[in-house]
């Protein structure tokens, strides 16, 4: 639970937050140098990418995508803040630099990790300090969780931005009673040319002075969004951040720019061409958005995902040989099995779980709870089904993290995704230390701390540190 005194110190920052300077800019004149801050860094950023590569640098990989990731939270985050804050008729001014600071300073990390570990301390996660005096506020994240705890996280900081989700939908998928998956995926396929058609600058470099020139990168461009065929109207009005949902319960839901990426700015909508193109490239984003603004028909429609899973699973080990029984029901007491493979002497139980692609630590705590769970069960189906036979839990693409691999290390079970079927089937029984390797996991258990982070914010020091809170004697 969160204390008085850690509310108070929330209600002071938004406070503060609410009564800057800035909200008394016009707020479509805010609205658009937010967004040519968002178009301006993220040309910066993938340079820095390009670079990166051009020269094989993987630090300057990494932070590349460490600024990314700050870059686009603080945008959007200070582009709720305008529609929520500032008013139509406003007449104030805000130099570039303070909105410059506004984005990666105030709204890009430190807000945005105060309000992951309140939502995490809500639930029992995460415990606070306050000391006034200094005017700082402490995160105890807990302390090491799997053994191998920051070796994992290493690890996740450079893969996770691009593990591909699975959504496992048809186009006839009616996943809310505005649109179906066909409509969503056909809005895209209508603006990405659009987008494309607006990039008109081409970057170019070269490896090296005697290395030929190349093309590195189309320059992003801020652009205004048509009207769409009326049978895609309702998709677009889904995707656009607007005044009327952050000013609604619906901004708590609002998570990210994945999740509306265009913006309503008066009576037109504007976005970024690099994150349009980024996001019509795959359906990672589609089931999230259904959830958010329909969660009760994606409820109706979720069954759907766990039968084509099965179909895939089925086809992968049938094609390798293996006797395969969806659904095995075992009695006294009744459970039920998933997936029950037989081979020669192997036997493999096969946990399923379809996921949403998780945007924040609340979200990824969500889903562990359910993959670990699903671990719980597989390892007391081990126990019944009898010495020998194999565990595995696998998703339609999050691989999980520290926490999960506290339980997959103790059971033996690992989590694994629809992707590694092909190799899961072939050798199941060296998928435990061949998914560990993948994810970080490798030697003697170190317990190795993450190191603390610090930031300021309105006036407040915030620090994480990973370990618990020891109570004042």
């Amino acid at each position: 639970m969160i204390s008085e005194d850690v509310r108070a110190v929330e209600a002071e920052i938004d406070g503060c937050i609410e009564k800057m300077p800035v909200w008394n800019v016009k707020r479509a004149v805010l609205l658009h140098r937010l967004m040519a801050i968002w178009r301006d860094g993220l040309e910066v950023v993938h340079l820095k990418f390009a670079h990166a590569m051009m020269f094989q640098i993987e630090e300057e990989f990494e932070n590349a995508s460490a600024l990314e990731h700050l870059l686009a939270t603080g945008v959007y985050r200070a582009l709720k803040w305008a529609l929520e804050f500032a008013l139509d008729d406003g007449n104030g001014e805000v130099s570039d630099e303070k909105l410059v600071d506004l984005v990666m300073n105030v709204a890009g990390g430190p807000y945005q990790a105060l309000v992951d570990a309140l939502k995490m301390g809500t639930y029992g996660k995460a415990e606070f300090s306050v000391d006034r005096e200094s005017k700082t506020l402490t995160v105890y994240e807990g302390g090491d969780v799997s053994g191998y705890d920051a070796a994992i996280v290493r690890n996740d900081r450079v893969t996770v931005a691009f593990h591909q989700q699975n959504p496992l939908v048809d186009d006839a998928d009616q996943l809310t009673v505005r649109w179906t998956a066909g409509e969503f995926r056909q809005y895209w396929r209508w603006l990405k040319p659009i987008a494309e058609a607006a990039e008109t600058e081409t970057i170019v470099g070269q490896a090296g002075p005697l290395a030929p020139m190349q093309d590195i990168m189309k320059r992003p461009v801020l652009f205004e969004i048509p009207t769409p065929p009326a049978t895609l109207a309702k998709v677009q009005e889904d995707l656009t951040l607007t005044p009327a949902k952050v000013q609604s319960a619906m901004k708590w839901k609002i998570d990210s720019w994945h999740d509306c990426p265009l913006v309503q700015i008066g009576d037109r909508v504007f976005a970024i061409s690099s994150a349009v193109l980024a996001l019509a490239r795959s359906d990672d984003y589609m089931l999230r958005g259904a959830a958010m603004n329909d969660p009760d028909q994606y409820e109706r429609v979720s069954g759907l995902r766990e039968a084509r899973m099965i179909a895939l699973c089925k086809k992968a080990f049938e094609d390798a040989g293996w006797k395969f029984t969806p659904h095995y029901r075992l009695t006294d007491p009744p459970r039920e099995i998933d997936v029950y493979a037989t081979k020669t002497d192997d036997i493999l139980i096969v946990q399923l779980k379809s996921t949403l692609r998780p945007q924040s630590p609340w979200e990824v705590y969500k889903r562990n709870t359910d993959i670990i769970e699903g671990i719980t069960h597989t390892s007391e189906m081990l126990h019944r089904v009898g010495k020998g036979a194999i565990g595995i839990l696998i998703t339609d693409g999050y691989e999980g993290d520290y926490a999960t691999w506290k339980e997959s290390l103790a059971t033996g079970i690992a989590v694994a995704t629809l992707a590694d079927l092909d190799w899961i089937v072939k050798n199941p029984r060296e998928a435990f230390k061949i998914l560990a390797e993948r994810a970080g996991i490798v030697g003697d258990a170190t317990a190795e701390t993450v190191p603390e982070r610090s930031a300021s914010l309105c006036g407040w020091i915030l620090r994480a540190l990973d370990e618990r809170l020891v109570p004042r004697s």
